[in-house]
Formats: structure tokens, sequence, C-alpha cells
């Protein structure tokens, strides 16, 4: 099951790369509000990702196991899957992290585009007014 959750982590995050590129080409562009809308939950959700992270790194201290070996080892494995494992809470929030933060940088991008491509014809009339007047 983990290494599903990790393609379809590695899905989204070369989804959103490509997303990206197509904004920075002026190929995916956005309403200015809906792409502003978008980005401004996007840096919320980077936020609540990362008052998660904070907590799930302070989970790999953990105790009360007792003192058998076994107890030890459980409190091992679990402070593993907290952080440092392969398969973390960390190392997913970390994952999820940046795939919010090019979501983020995407939405901007689209609409900076459409900003332009605005701007652009909205100089090149004033320039036919101009010239035909």
């Amino acid at each position: 099951m983990a290494e599903t959750e990790q393609a379809d982590m590695q899905g989204m995050l070369t989804r959103w790369q490509t997303l990206k590129k197509q904004a920075e080409g002026g190929e995916f562009r956005l309403d200015e509000q809906i792409g502003q809308d978008l980005a401004r939950h996007a840096e919320q959700m980077r936020t609540k990702l990362q008052n998660m992270l904070n907590k799930a790194g302070e989970l790999e201290h953990l105790s009360g196991f007792g003192s058998l070996t076994s107890a030890g080892d459980l409190r091992n494995k679990f402070a593993l899957k907290a952080n440092n494992g392969d398969d973390s809470a960390v190392k997913r929030l970390k994952q999820s992290i940046d795939v919010v933060i090019l979501m983020k940088e995407t939405y901007e991008l689209a609409i900076g585009k459409l900003k332009e491509s605005d701007q652009s014809a909205a100089d090149r009339l004033a320039a036919l007014n101009a010239g035909g007047s």
C-alpha cells in the first residue's frame, strides 16, 4: 500500500510540475480572482501541513511502553513511523508541502500570464486607437 501511495504522490508532483511549465509558457491561464483565491487556499493548506509536520516531528520521542524488550522494539517502530522511516509521517507531510507550494506557484504564474496577455492586448488596442485618431 505504501508503494501505491508513494506513486500517487509522485504522480501529483509530476502533474503539477507539468501545469507549472504550461503556466510559464502561457498555455495554462486562470482568471485573476480565481487564481488568487486558489493561491490563498494553497497557502492555507501549506500552513496547516506545516503545523502537522511540526507535531509529527515531536512524535518520535515516545514513552510509556514499559521496560520489556518488545516494548522498546514497539516504541522504535512507532518512532520510525512518525519520523526518519521510509514511510514516515514527516516524509509524507514534506512531500505534501512540496506539492502545495508547487500548486501556489502555478496559480500565481497562471494569473500572471493572463495579466500580461490582457495588458499586451490593451497596449496594442491603445496603440491602434492612438494611431487611428
